[in-house]
């Protein structure tokens, strides 16, 4: 399919889950509770994702589509693209967060059924109450708003560097992280989906994560190539030729250059 095309409907899907988001109401933030759920999950959550897979089958593009709310579905014999989204990444800002707290919907178009991060193609994100929207194209550079925006550049570690660490899951790297503390400005807004795309927009400088979800990396990787970032592993190497597996969590670092991760990774 076209890349215009895709882009457009990714666009497109995006911000009809905030329309729809926005149509429930108090009546979305409602929890639910059934085997599925592993971590909290609400009537948003699942409206968002079955309207995006609706959208994604009249649309009739030959994919595989991953989504946590609703797992790996074939929409085509003959799969040509893979379609990950994550319908509401930061759930608990957006169950408690009385509007304020930031929430986002995710989505990566692959260009392979069998992706690796490279094969990335399109992808966009949405933050529901602010209704930004960043999406990036292969070999087309990140934009916001529709804007062309980039990394902010930032090659010194100091403390004006503003570094993003996801709290929630760093208990176990928590020890790693100290050296930051003293160095760098340091924040979380819950929702890793708008930390990785504000490395891609410039306006924060690096987020680390030491179990960061597939279900927003792939947007993430490729938002943050093409406004001339770098996101690595730990181990300071690009995911380009990582299979991308949904359900994997990696230790992650997205920096706005090579010089800023070279000097956080040698931190921790």
């Amino acid at each position: 399919m076209d890349i215009d095309h895709l882009t457009h409907i990714c666009k497109t899907a995006l911000q009809m889950s905030r329309q729809l988001l926005s149509s429930l109401s108090d009546d979305g933030r409602s929890e639910v509770h059934d085997e599925h759920v592993v971590d909290i999950s609400t009537q948003g959550d699942r409206a968002v994702s079955a309207a995006l897979a609706d959208l994604f089958a009249r649309e009739k593009i030959p994919a595989i589509l991953l989504s946590e709310e609703s797992g790996c579905t074939e929409l085509s014999d003959s799969p040509e693209y893979t379609i990950a989204f994550d319908d509401i990444d930061g759930t608990d800002n957006y169950y408690r967060g009385r509007g304020l707290l930031p929430h986002c919907t995710v989505i990566t178009i692959f260009a392979s059924p069998n992706p690796t991060f490279a094969d990335a193609l399109v992808a966009g994100i949405i933050e529901h109450n602010s209704g930004q929207l960043w999406h990036a194209v292969r070999d087309g550079g990140c934009f916001l708003d529709d804007l062309k925006v980039a990394a902010s550049g930032r090659t010194v570690l100091d403390r004006r560097t503003l570094l993003i660490i996801d709290h929630y899951i760093s208990g176990g790297a928590i020890d790693r992280f100290a050296p930051l503390y003293d160095t760098a400005w340091i924040k979380d807004f819950g929702a890793s989906a708008l930390h990785l795309a504000g490395v891609g927009s410039g306006l924060f400088d690096a987020f680390l994560s030491p179990a960061q979800k597939s279900h927003e990396l792939g947007a993430g990787y490729l938002l943050i190539k093409e406004a001339g970032g770098i996101l690595t592993d730990w181990d300071g190497a690009t995911l380009d030729n990582t299979l991308y597996d949904f359900d994997r969590q990696t230790p992650i670092l997205a920096a706005a250059s090579r010089d800023l991760s070279d000097a956080l990774l040698k931190k921790i």
